[in-house]
């Protein structure tokens, strides 16, 4: 029973200065019942009279305040090192490596932790990023996806928490945010997309990105979500890239040849090609 009592006081949770401090207490306080307890056992047995009595306690309670207090804010102190250590490489495993944005393995962890909210998922997607890859080559692919991701998180950062889930897709975890509101955001991104230089002077590089934003009540599993979102952002690289589709609504028609939009309903349509005649 005591052991348990004593295993409950010392193995609380140490993860500020202050619970080094109490800790420490703790260790003082459980030292000086142990030794007032022993102290009492060896009056009863040979009492040596009241002042004999004061002045014991009064060793006891000195070297609990000048030995245990001090050793206690040690092993507390060791503690909170242990703990953030552990804190630092829990938060390494869940940070992307190159862009230092929360990583795919955290997306679930941190949606089923708002279950209770009403979210958005939004996917971002790089548009024909290999072809920057094969132009000029993977040092400066990391340095387009780094600053990529810098964009991403001046745009929409206020909306949510953003992953790094593929190699060039995003995805933001929006909550607080209606769908209106997301997608105002994310037009305003695409158009900043448009408008910027990836590369150099010298070696200029163009990106787009597309994006699908779907709803995620309350109730609605991880998995249902993100497929939800994902079939969005397809609609958009289908349709003619460099655009937002909604998961509520129906994909726009579009013919895509190639790498160029032919037509979209953001587009007037393109006139009727006529057949070559025969010479």
């Amino acid at each position: 029973m005591y052991g348990e009592i004593l295993r409950a006081l010392l193995n609380k949770p140490v993860h500020s200065e202050r619970d080094v401090r109490v800790f420490a207490f703790r260790i003082a306080a459980i030292c000086f019942v142990l030794a007032m307890t022993a102290d009492a056992i060896l009056q009863i047995m040979a009492f040596g009279g009241w002042v004999e009595l004061i002045r014991g306690w009064a060793i006891t309670t000195v070297v609990i305040a000048v030995v245990a207090y001090p050793v206690g804010i040690y092993l507390g102190s060791t503690r909170l090192d242990h703990h953030r250590i552990k804190t630092k490489l829990t938060e390494q495993g869940l940070a992307d490596s190159l862009t230092g944005l929360r990583n795919r393995a955290s997306l679930p962890v941190d949606y089923e932790a708002g279950a209770n909210n009403a979210r958005l998922l939004i996917l971002l997607s790089l548009d024909r990023f290999k072809t920057v890859n094969e132009r000029f080559g993977h040092l400066a692919g990391d340095r387009v996806l780094i600053r990529a991701a810098r964009l991403i998180a001046e745009e929409l950062g206020n909306l949510g928490t953003i992953y790094r889930t593929d190699g060039t897709e995003f995805t933001v975890l929006a909550t607080g945010v209606t769908v209106v509101e997301a997608r105002s955001q994310v037009l305003a991104l695409l158009a900043r997309f448009e408008g910027t230089n990836f590369g150099t002077m010298e070696k200029p590089i163009g990106l787009t990105l597309s994006a699908g934003i779907a709803t995620a009540p309350a109730e609605t599993a991880f998995a249902e979500a993100f497929a939800a979102a994902d079939a969005a952002l397809e609609s958009a690289k289908m349709t003619g890239r460099s655009r937002v589709c909604l998961a509520s609504e129906p994909a726009t028609a579009g013919i895509v040849e190639g790498d160029e939009v032919i037509w979209s309903a953001d587009l007037p349509p393109a006139p009727r090609r006529r057949k070559a005649s025969r010479a």
